[in-house]
């Protein structure tokens, strides 16, 4: 396992005597018993003259070094609300040791003024797992960026660029790591030119560090009985990256990653020409009437878990916004039952489970009986209870996308893009006539292997797999309640049908229902529950056909393509069989790429995910 992704060992909420929020691991306090609001307001508001600064850019990052409880978080977001400023807010806070959302609860119950919005961070909070989380509040206009590890490690792991620091970790005598060297190194790489920082801290190893780091430093009047804390400015010549003025996208590919991009650039408040070939959205891969959204876990915390995990929270906030918006997508209810193909398979899920603390509000083992009960028949053995996860229709998904962008995504269907051109700093979007059908500074690669017909993608190496899921008549006395998965997956009916599935079948190129697919569903429908296809044969058996965008190493190519005179030309494209899953989150990356916002996810991800790692796997 990677040093960088240890399990999370959570922070115990104590209080001392006078009600102060208490660290008995630390022997501190998270702030002055002076006032928790008071101290954020008077430190790290004014500490980086916040008021006067949100308005004079259109998005404003704040890295806070020591999440707690989330009440510096809560007080900026309220300061924000007040100012009625324009800004977008990114508010990115590291934390080694976070609370459990149940202490939160306790905590949060001591500053009733802050009760509406600590009820969203509460309800948003994730579980307690190592890496990044990320949170959107006020319809995506503040995003917290949570980053739950050792704080140099994590930093490290960051690419943004901050307008801001809140250094707020306990005292250096109590905690000297939060004011490290290493640490101080990361604040400066991350900062803009003229950041600013304010800490409660006037230690002199403090002062050093951070003035060896390149910041300007000087102290002011401090907060209730400490005399002074220190405020400071990066004086380093970290250049920012030039901004792209006009906020327009074009994006190729109507399926779960094209929606998703387009809706994740309309929150940001761009407007986006979304182009597909069909006459309507979903048509392909994400035109499968059902599928399952699930995380997935491991032992050593592998690149692909650690993505899936991290992509199937984020898409379980990311629906639950828009059908808080009225926009849902239908979906069942239950959550997902993974069975374990063996004994050993089985153990090694208690193992991940009991490593990483995993809650049972995440994932749970059962036992034969007990998910059988949660089943509502037969299966074939004991599994993993996933009560979160579900299943769904990715249609509906991408219609709840289009329908959440706010009218600011225009839809143009049946029409075939044949060929992008870059002319004056701008990408023309082409048919097979040569009729324009679109221009604008930036285009997102969303439709899956079609993208390696454009030359500039070419290089890419996709494949199509095929896929064949089959449609079972739902069977009298046959009442499956959850989503079941193992081998393959089996759904509870859908317009009376039970989605089973799928076939992997590559280097095969055939559209056609085949009967040995058919059959092979239903051996996996059999190996998952015995008997509940009793009396079906293929013959009996509806279907469906897609072909799955994959890349070699079966994860997704997110990123900008590289290559002289391709800037704004990006991708989202590779999602595979786990479109479902990872769809939201690798459009959120690509979206936070295009428009120079923190990233989401750690930068060893982003590079495992970029196009360029294959040029670079090559030489």
């Amino acid at each position: 396992m990677s040093p960088d992704f240890q399990p999370i060992v959570p922070a115990a909420a104590s209080f001392s005597a006078d009600g102060t929020l208490y660290s008995p691991q630390f022997d501190d306090v998270y702030a002055s018993s002076q006032g928790t609001l008071a101290q954020a307001q008077h430190v790290f508001l004014n500490g980086n003259d916040l008021l006067e600064r949100w308005n004079k850019s259109g998005s404003f990052t704040i890295v806070e070094t020591g999440f707690g409880a989330g009440l510096n978080f809560l007080a900026t977001w309220r300061a924000l609300r007040n100012a009625a400023a324009d800004s977008r807010l990114h508010f990115v806070s590291v934390e080694k040791h976070p609370f459990h959302g149940r202490d939160l609860e306790r905590i949060h119950e001591r500053h009733p003024e802050l009760r509406e919005m600590s009820a969203q961070l509460r309800e948003r909070y994730p579980p307690l797992l190592p890496g990044f989380h990320r949170l959107h509040f006020d319809g995506g206009r503040v995003t917290l960026t949570l980053l739950f590890g050792d704080a140099a490690l994590m930093l490290h792991q960051l690419q943004a660029r901050a307008d801001a620091f809140f250094l707020d970790g306990f005292a250096p005598s109590k905690n000297p790591q939060m004011w490290s060297k290493e640490v101080f190194a990361e604040l400066a790489r991350l900062a803009r030119p003229d950041a600013t920082l304010a800490t409660y801290t006037v230690a002199a190893a403090v002062c050093h560090g951070l003035t060896e780091a390149g910041f300007e430093v000087g102290k002011r009047a401090g907060f209730a009985n400490k005399r002074e804390m220190l405020c400071g400015r990066f004086r380093g010549a970290a250049a920012d990256a030039p901004l792209r003025n006009e906020r327009r996208a074009i994006v190729i590919g109507a399926g779960l990653a094209g929606t998703a991009c387009a809706q994740r650039l309309a929150e940001r408040g761009w407007s986006v020409q979304l182009i597909e070939r069909h006459r309507a959205p979903a048509q392909e891969g994400s035109g499968n009437p059902a599928g399952l959204v699930r995380p997935v876990f491991s032992l050593d915390w592998n690149t692909h878990s650690r993505f899936t995990s991290a992509a199937f929270l984020y898409a379980s906030r990311h629906q639950a916004a828009l059908e808080e918006a009225g926009m849902g997508p239908i979906h069942g209810e239950g959550g997902v039952l993974q069975l374990a193909r063996d004994a050993n398979h089985f153990d090694k899920q208690q193992r991940i489970i009991e490593q990483f603390s995993l809650s049972a509000d995440l994932v749970k083992v059962v036992q034969t009986r007990e998910a059988a009960e949660l089943a509502g028949v037969p299966v074939a053995g004991p599994a993993c209870w996933f009560p979160q996860a579900v299943w769904a229709n990715p249609a509906s998904m991408c219609r709840s996308n289009l329908d959440g962008s706010g009218g600011l995504v225009s839809c143009l269907y049946g029409h075939d893009v044949a060929l992008l051109r870059r002319t004056d700093g701008r990408w023309e979007v082409l048919d097979g006539a040569g009729e324009e059908l679109a221009s604008g500074p930036v285009v997102v690669l969303a439709n899956a292997n079609m993208a390696i017909r454009f030359s500039q993608a070419a290089w890419l190496p996709l494949r199509p797999v095929r896929g064949q899921i089959s449609l079972m008549r739902q069977q009298p006395g046959r009442n499956l309640r959850i989503a079941v998965c193992r081998e393959g997956y089996v759904t509870p009916a859908i317009d009376g049908a039970h989605c089973i599935g799928a076939s992997f079948n590559e280097e095969m190129a055939e559209p056609k229902m085949r009967t040995e697919d058919q059959m092979a569903n239903l051996q996996r429908l059999e190996a998952m529950l015995p008997g509940f296809g009793e009396g079906i044969t293929s013959e009996m058996l509806g279907g469906r056909v897609a072909f799955r965008g994959m890349s070699f190493d079966r994860l997704p190519v997110l990123g900008a393509l590289p290559g002289e005179g391709q800037d704004g030309l990006f991708t989202c494209l590779a999602l595979g069989s786990r479109g479902m899953t990872w769809a939201a989150l690798a459009a959120e990356i690509v979206a936070s790429r295009i428009t120079g916002e923190p990233m989401p996810v750690e930068g060893s991800l982003l590079n495992a995910l970029d196009p360029v790692r294959f040029l670079k796997k090559k030489r």
